[in-house]
């Protein structure tokens, strides 16, 4: 496919090395930003550092925390393992890598970004507030949506934002694809988000990570499916 949505085609999924054993499931997704203001998928976060910090509020902070204590004496309790998006195949139901499971998954600190880029996560982007330039809450962003750049490597950039007001049945593609699951269901699912949308990068005027808020130009044109 040459566009994905990243929670809905990365997060949670299987990954499997060249002989198909088991490696690990995708917890998160380290997003690389570049000096030309490119968003770009480096790596598969996973491990718990990754998937604790997706449920967000007290409770994530709680559950970090308690992960950290049991472990005082790992300085890199709190870091988690990654995969190069170099090394990964094929993006199907699952993750198909090139490499064996053996040493495969190394720590994120073992590979630092280069000079003038800044690494984040997928969960750092879902949790920003959106609204136009002219003020306007568009609730917030609910998917990165990917375009596959050609050649021999993985290679995948940001090609724009999913906003919209509300979460439920949106990791399961209902809001995005007319005939996702049950009919019943997915009407349902599609009025909730009635008022979701996809907005370009071209589109995306300002991103502020501290104040966890991104201004874009509207309006949001129609949410289709990949």
């Amino acid at each position: 496919m040459d566009a994905i949505d990243a929670v809905l085609h990365l997060l949670d999924r299987q990954v499997v090395d060249r002989e198909g054993l088991m490696v690990c499931k995708v917890d998160d997704v380290e997003l690389t930003f570049t000096p030309d203001g490119r968003w770009e998928v480096t790596g598969l976060l996973a491990g718990p550092p990754a998937l604790v910090p997706r449920f967000g509020g007290k409770l994530g902070e709680g559950l970090e925390e308690r992960w950290r204590r049991l472990g005082l004496q790992e300085s890199d309790r709190l870091v988690p393992w990654r995969i190069p998006l170099a090394l990964v195949d094929d993006l199907g139901s699952g993750v198909t890598v090139l490499a064996g499971r053996e040493g495969l998954l190394r720590r994120q600190t073992d590979s630092p970004p280069a000079p003038g880029e800044v690494r984040r996560r997928l969960n750092d982007a879902l949790h920003l507030a959106a609204s136009t330039t002219d003020g306007e809450p568009l609730g917030q962003v609910l998917d990165v949506r990917l375009r596959r750049l050609e050649g021999a490597t993985m290679r995948l950039v940001a090609q724009g934002l999913v906003l919209g007001r509300g979460r439920p049945g949106s990791y399961l593609g209902y809001d995005r694809d007319g005939k996702q699951g049950p009919w019943l269901l997915n009407r349902l699912v599609r009025r909730i988000h009635r008022h979701s949308g996809y907005v370009p990068m071209t589109d995306v005027v300002r991103v502020d990570w501290e104040g966890r808020r991104v201004e874009v130009n509207g309006p949001l044109q129609p949410l289709d499916h990949p």
